[in-house]
């Protein structure tokens, strides 16, 4: 069976450009980027779908980049999280940083805690998902790094290796949240903030389940019992976009998406999203983007 990398359009068209490093198991993979060149990454400028736990961390200089539609600057020692996201590179020049992502299934074979993980996810939330690790801490993980590469960049591992990787990935993890969250952190109560924040991920997550078919505001609110108009507010108040907009984006996101890495046509695609016809799509996402699918498409 061919091993499927959980980065499927990055890792093979950046696996062979000088400055990345890619390490790849079936459910999780870790990619190196060091002072690579703007114009050998341009796939990562175009948005692409990773239904995963995402880390990014800034070694070195800036990185730039959008995650679930909300832009984001990484610093030298700082780290982001998120998940089941839609990521696109905006700037990466003059940097070094990190690449992690898990899927579900992953952290559930590896038998991950995941109130664990959840309680890291949720001590990230209200810092905008992304927290300052360490000098010491950030070199333990780099030498993590070291190590997989030198032991396991080769393409064919044998069973026992293969387990091993995946062991040594677990522990990433936990070496990672441990990093950012602290021995004695404690998660803050739940205040106004937080709970506009919760409303968000929810907007969002149900998005992801429901884009292809609904894109009304009614629906969203009902599924999370409160009033259209209350959610319209609350989630203006804490982003500065309406739900409408919210969900115009991430409908277009998910049709870039579509239009750079499948091989479905432009009807396919309109289809596959439930717009009435080709034409219908046209103009919303021209709307929304200021070029037609098919200009996309060959930028």
């Amino acid at each position: 069976m061919t091993k499927q990398s959980i980065f499927p359009h990055y890792a093979d068209a950046l696996c062979e450009v000088r400055g990345v490093e890619v390490i790849d198991v079936e459910g999780a993979a870790m990619m190196h980027f060091a002072d690579v060149e703007e114009s050998k990454s341009q796939v990562l400028k175009y948005p692409c779908r990773i239904d995963a736990l995402i880390m990014v961390l800034c070694v070195r200089g800036e990185v730039s980049f959008s995650s679930q539609m909300s832009e984001y600057h990484l610093k030298a020692d700082q780290f982001f999280l998120s998940s089941a996201s839609v990521l696109q590179f905006h700037s990466l020049a003059d940097s070094d940083f990190y690449m992690l992502a898990f899927s579900p299934e992953f952290l559930a074979k590896m038998n991950v805690d995941v109130r664990f993980i959840a309680r890291m996810v949720a001590q990230l939330r209200a810092n905008a998902y992304i927290a300052h690790i360490g000098k010491d801490d950030m070199h333990g993980v780099c030498r993590f790094f070291e190590t997989l590469h030198e032991q396991y960049s080769a393409k064919e591992l044998s069973n026992y290796q293969e387990l091993a990787l995946h062991h040594l990935y677990c522990a990433m993890i936990y070496r990672i949240a441990d990093a950012v969250m602290g021995k004695d952190s404690a998660m803050n109560p739940m205040g106004v903030k937080e709970r506009s924040s919760e409303y968000f991920e929810r907007l969002m997550t149900l998005l992801s389940e429901h884009y292809r078919e609904q894109r009304n505001v009614e629906f969203y609110a009902e599924r999370m019992n409160i009033s259209s108009k209350h959610l319209s507010r609350v989630i203006r108040n804490f982003t500065g976009k309406s739900v409408h907009q919210w969900i115009d984006e991430f409908v277009a996101l998910e049709i870039k998406h579509l239009l750079k890495y499948s091989n479905m046509s432009i009807q396919q695609i309109s289809f596959y999203l439930n717009f009435p016809n080709p034409s219908f799509m046209g103009q919303y996402f021209k709307r929304i983007t200021d070029m037609t699918p098919g200009e996309y498409k060959k930028s």
